[in-house]
């Protein structure tokens, strides 16, 4: 019970520190007529393209096709999608059976749910976590490349153990840390190989103030090693995709999103490659009265 208690908010915590839309401020209660101070709701969203003459619908329609397309298939609550209405939803509960025949076939929400239910269950096991995630990180989920970090280093974490008291789950996170004894390492890795393939769409507070964090923690050869496995992780996962008939990746930015200013603190590589995702053509919208230094408003049309 424990266990699945620390699984259930651990969880909870990882798929906070992916999401793509940035939280430091409330504004739901925003005057229709005040911009907001920090946009983090489909609400602040629309004030803060209000009056520029913008099909604010069109715009979110396009930017959700994105981020499914990148695997992000719970909340976004930047454009107003809740957990309830996601795709996500729509496999909750289902079968494993049917789950692993649509994973087969490439369907990234399966395998995602898959990865999720290898958590909750009873019989917890990180290693299929973690191959499912792989195998929809395989199939061009961004999001996966994020789970899969967070999860490496909250397996790394030896402190956590102590919160665990079933001895088959002990058995497999030693058999995951056995076979990758650069874990800590790699979950650094797979967060940089996230960011190089969505770019500046993906790049929110959360995600860069992660990065930062492990990258100071591996220390300046650490995080060489690291970037190092990132540019390999990129071109692996791209020859899985040539190799299943599908676009290496998609180099189109979402229509609106909201991101870090740069992605010099994302990306601590000091020649790092290009992100696949290619913004150089959108614009920086200037929202007056947004007073959160980290948040940036672009505009792909």
């Amino acid at each position: 019970m424990l266990l699945g208690i620390l699984l259930y908010v651990v969880l909870g915590i990882v798929k906070q520190a992916v999401d793509p839309d940035p939280l430091e401020l409330q504004t739901n209660d925003t005057p229709e007529n005040v911009a907001p101070p920090a946009i983090n709701t489909r609400t602040d969203l629309e004030l803060a393209l209000k009056n520029r003459g913008l099909n604010i619908q069109q715009l979110i329609d396009r930017s959700v096709v994105w981020y499914e397309q990148q695997g992000f298939l719970g909340e976004l609550k930047l454009y107003g999608i809740s957990e309830a209405d996601s795709l996500s939803a729509a496999y909750e509960g289902a079968p494993a059976a049917e789950l692993i025949a649509r994973a087969g076939a490439g369907d990234v929400a399966a395998a995602q749910a898959l990865a999720d239910n290898a958590m909750l269950a009873s019989n917890a096991d990180p290693l299929e976590a973690i191959d499912w995630y792989r195998q929809a990180a395989g199939y061009g989920s961004v999001y996966a490349m994020f789970r899969i970090s967070e999860l490496f280093r909250i397996f790394a974490n030896k402190e956590l153990d102590a919160f665990n008291s079933d001895p088959v789950y002990a058995a497999k996170l030693a058999t995951l840390r056995e076979q990758n004894p650069l874990i800590e390492r790699d979950s650094l890795a797979w967060a940089i190989t996230a960011v190089l393939a969505g770019g500046l769409p993906v790049a929110s507070n959360s995600a860069v103030a992660n990065i930062k964090q492990m990258a100071a923690e591996a220390g300046e050869t650490g995080t060489a090693r690291a970037c190092e496995k990132a540019m390999r992780l990129l071109l692996d996962l791209a020859a899985e995709r040539r190799s299943l008939g599908r676009l290496v990746f998609a180099t189109e930015p979402p229509a609106l999103f909201v991101s870090v200013p740069t992605l010099d603190s994302a990306i601590p590589c000091g020649d790092y490659v290009e992100p696949v995702t290619d913004t150089s053509a959108c614009k920086l919208l200037a929202v007056p009265g947004l007073v959160n230094p980290n948040q940036n408003l672009w505009l792909c049309e």
